[in-house]
């Protein structure tokens, strides 16, 4: 299966959000709903994918997670 490429550069916004959802998921468990919720919602603005934010898919979740983890590596690097 091919990887998603980004669409759309990443703006200053989008990285502070990025960052502070990190910190709440970071360990591979999403704090609560809400950040599970921004964690998708971010991932669907940076891949321009349709994830539901109430999805409970295993697969879809650590997708969105791997693809912001990428993008947390690539900012702190």
């Amino acid at each position: 299966m091919p990887k998603r490429k980004m669409e759309t550069p990443i703006t200053e916004e989008q990285k502070q959000r990025i960052l502070a959802v990190w910190e709440n998921c970071k360990t591979g468990k999403a704090k609560d709903v809400a950040t599970k919720a921004e964690l998708i919602t971010l991932y669907n603005e940076i891949y321009k994918s349709n994830y539901r934010t109430t999805s409970n898919c295993s697969s879809c979740i650590a997708t969105c997670f791997n693809g912001i983890k990428k993008i947390v590596k690539n900012i702190t690097e």
